[in-house]
């Protein structure tokens, strides 16, 4: 479990530390670079968190249900619950960031599709 340091930190501190953190995502350039970014600064089980925290509010917001959920992301009805109240009462970064997911996702799956409707059309698959 990640822990935060029980020393501490002035609140204006912390601010301009948080500010730091929001601005330093926003200057990185691409997806490498971010990544690059957050395996230096997160754990493995930081980012294995993340992860699964997005794949859960995609799946909520796409209406699975909780035990469909649990069995494909491997996660208790409590985290998943956590997800949910996060969508239901604020949540707008995270129903952005999914949208813009499942948009990328989409134009993938077209231009899988018309890859394989060109390699049809050239070797008559």
């Amino acid at each position: 479990m990640t822990k935060v340091s029980r020393i501490k930190v002035d609140s204006q501190h912390l601010g301009y530390f948080l500010n730091n953190f929001w601005t330093t995502l926003t200057l990185l350039e691409n997806k490498d670079q971010v990544a690059n970014f957050l395996k230096d600064i997160l754990t493995h089980t930081e980012m294995k968190m993340i992860a699964k925290r997005i794949q859960i509010a995609k799946m909520l917001l796409e209406g699975y249900s909780y035990q469909a959920i649990k069995n494909y992301v491997k996660v208790t009805d409590a985290t998943i619950s956590k997800i949910s109240n996060i969508l239901e009462t604020r949540g707008e970064g995270l129903k952005i960031a999914i949208e813009h997911l499942k948009n990328i996702e989409k134009e993938t799956e077209k231009n899988r599709m018309r890859s394989n409707q060109d390699l049809k059309r050239k070797y008559g698959i």
